[in-house]
C-alpha cells in the first residue's frame, strides 16, 4: 500500500512539472497579459511582467466573478473600452504577434470591435480584430470574425468562415508572422475555412497609436463590444497550435508555480 502511495506520488509531483514546464513557454515573448481580475479602481493591472498597465475608460466596469477565467471587464456597448495610450510603442515594429482573449458578447449580427490599435475612423487596418455582420469579399458571409494588419509591405485583411458569433463564452487567437497569411482559431481549432484571406507580405506593423480593448474599426460612431471580454494576452510570436490548445483550454498558465508547490504540500500532508 506505501508503494502506492509513493507511485501515485511521484506520478502527479512529475505530471504537475511537466505541466509547468509546458507552461512557462507561455511567458515567452509576452507582451502584455491583462487577466482582468480587479475589483476596484480604473486601472487593469498588466501580469506580463513589463509594466503595460492599462485604464478603463467610458464607463467599462468590474466584474469579479463573472470572467471566463476569475473576474472580467463588461462593456456596454456604447462607447466603454479598456486603452493603454501606450500601446504603439510594443505593437509598432511587430514582425509576428499572437493575440489570445476570451470574449462573450450579449448579442450576434453585429460589427464590434473586440482588438484594436487606433482610435475606430471606419476602417479596417493597423492590428487588430473584430464581429463583423456581413463579408465585404464574399458575398453571403454572415455573422463571421474579421481581422486586418497594416505593415510596411502593405495590408493584410482576414475574414473567417460565416455564423460563427455566439453568445457563448468564446476563446480566440489571432497570430501572424511576416511574409505569411493572418491566421484564426476559435475555441482552440483552426478557422481554416475562411471567406477572404490576403497573401502575406513582408513587413513589420506599423501606424498604431495605442492598444483599445473592445472597440474596432467600425466603432467610430459610439459603439463599442456589448458584453465581457477576459484574459487578453498579446505576444511578439505566432504561438504553436498546441500553445494556443493551451489557452483554450481555460488554465491560466502563470499559476503553474504556485500549483506545484500547493499540490506537494498537500501530497506531503496525506
Amino acid at each position: 500500500m506505501r508503494n502506492l502511495s509513493w507511485f501515485i506520488l511521484i506520478t502527479l509531483v512529475v505530471t504537475v512539472y511537466l505541466t509547468s514546464v509546458a507552461s512557462a513557454g507561455l511567458n515567452d515573448g509576452l507582451l502584455i497579459y491583462l487577466p482582468f481580475d480587479d475589483r476596484s479602481g480604473q486601472d487593469a493591472a498588466d501580469e506580463s511582467g513589463n509594466g503595460n498597465a492599462a485604464k478603463l475608460i467610458e464607463g467599462a466596469k468590474w466584474k469579479p466573478n463573472d470572467g471566463k477565467i476569475g473576474g472580467a471587464v463588461a462593456l456596454d456597448g456604447a462607447g466603454a473600452a479598456v486603452e493603454d495610450a501606450k500601446g504603439g510603442d510594443y505593437i509598432n515594429g511587430l514582425k509576428a504577434f499572437t493575440i489570445s482573449v476570451w470574449v462573450k458578447s450579449d448579442s450576434v449580427g453585429h460589427d464590434r470591435g473586440i482588438i484594436f490599435a487606433k482610435d475606430p475612423a471606419g476602417g479596417d487596418d493597423v492590428f487588430g480584430f473584430r464581429y463583423d455582420a456581413a463579408s465585404w469579399s464574399t458575398p453571403g458571409g454572415t455573422n463571421l470574425i474579421k481581422g486586418a494588419i497594416t505593415t510596411t509591405g502593405g495590408g493584410q485583411a482576414y475574414e473567417g468562415k460565416s455564423d460563427v458569433q455566439t453568445t457563448e463564452w468564446q476563446h480566440l487567437v489571432f497570430t501572424w508572422k511576416s511574409g505569411e497569411q493572418l491566421t484564426l482559431y476559435i475555441d482552440g481549432e483552426l478557422d481554416d475555412d475562411p471567406t477572404h484571406n490576403d497573401d502575406g507580405k513582408e513587413g513589420e506593423i506599423s501606424g498604431a497609436t495605442k492598444l483599445l480593448i473592445g472597440k474596432g474599426a467600425k466603432d467610430n460612431n459610439g459603439t463599442s463590444w456589448p458584453g465581457l471580454i477576459d484574459d487578453l494576452r498579446i505576444y511578439d510570436r505566432a504561438l504553436t497550435e498546441a500553445e494556443i490548445a493551451e489557452l483554450a483550454s481555460g488554465v491560466l498558465a502563470v499559476e503553474a508555480d504556485g500549483k506545484l508547490a500547493t499540490t506537494w504540500a498537500n501530497l506531503k500532508q496525506r
